[in-house]
């Protein structure tokens, strides 16, 4: 059987700058950015809908986001590559353990403990930085993050960062034939596989497009935390199972699962009793477009 998608891959750019050199442009970098931009816009506006102070959410996104990355990879290392943290004799070494998580930072991070250090993020920020509304302002920038997910999860599926199975699924990834200067397929990898990566940024389409037909009005803050759960947890949980077994990168696994599965587990658990929990309290909605706002209900769903 035929892949519906040939095998491409985006390697890293040099942009020659005069006097300068050669810039590397990777494409995962690239698209992450344009994904952070994206789905700050969203949010940005929708806080302006509802009356807020953009300065609340740009910074608290920032502040997020540098968080989300920070525990994203210490949960590659602890999770994913424990061995980072042996010295020489498969002993834990403090020193290799900082050598792994802070100093080689950029190696590797994992998307469900960026969700964890997303909302350490946010608490520590929205509590105590500047207590603004955690709940509301945390809930309108989780509004705009599918939007940036989706490019996001297209940087990961432009560089294969999560090769899956061998499947005859019509829409996986023919790893032996591509199209271009690909034309050979990769030569690293072979078969029709699952790409997760851009199975994931096809699922954000009709996301974004809910979270959008939804925000069309106010909603209880928490609202869209939660509904980004319920909505991602599952369908994350199923495609973990496509994730390969064969190649030399896999995915760890603890009784027959991903860390990325127990989290998302949790997820799923904490999004329903959010949800559930909005329908009993109570909170004045205001329509899009208004210059003030009310005051955040007490405990905030």
């Amino acid at each position: 059987m035929l892949a519906a998608i040939p095998y491409f891959e985006l390697g890293v750019y040099n942009l020659a700058v005069p006097g300068f050199g050669n810039l590397p442009i990777d494409p995962w970098a690239t698209l992450v950015c344009i994904g952070f931009v994206l789905g700050l816009e969203v949010a940005r506006y929708r806080a302006i809908q509802l009356g807020l102070q953009v300065k609340d959410i740009v910074d608290g996104a920032v502040v997020i986001v540098l968080s989300g990355f920070f525990v994203a990879h210490v949960f590659t290392v602890v999770f994913y590559f424990p061995e980072r943290m042996l010295d020489a004799d498969g002993v834990f070494s403090l020193y290799a353990a900082f050598d792994a998580i802070i100093l080689k930072i950029w190696q590797g991070f994992a998307s469900t403990g960026g969700f964890v250090g997303a909302i350490l993020g946010a608490m520590v920020f929205y509590n105590w930085v500047r207590p603004v509304g955690a709940w509301r302002h945390a809930d309108i920038i989780c509004y705009g993050f599918p939007f940036g997910w989706f490019f996001g999860r297209l940087g990961c599926g432009v560089v294969h960062d999560h090769i899956g199975k061998e499947t005859t699924f019509p829409l996986a990834m023919d790893f032996d034939r591509g199209f271009g200067p690909w034309a050979a397929g990769d030569p690293y990898v072979s078969g029709l596989r699952h790409e997760l990566g851009l199975y994931e940024m096809a699922y954000m389409v009709p996301v974004c497009l809910l979270f959008w037909w939804l925000g069309r009005q106010d909603r209880k803050p928490g609202f869209f935390l939660g509904l980004f759960a319920v909505t991602y947890a599952p369908i994350r949980f199923v495609l973990d199972f496509l994730r390969n077994a064969d190649l030399g990168h896999q995915d760890a696994r603890y009784l027959g699962l991903t860390p990325a599965q127990y989290g998302m587990v949790a997820m799923l658990i904490a999004g329903a009793v959010l949800l559930w929990r909005l329908r009993s309290v109570e909170f004045e909605l205001v329509p899009l477009g208004t210059r003030s706002q009310p005051a955040e209900p007490e405990g905030g769903g």
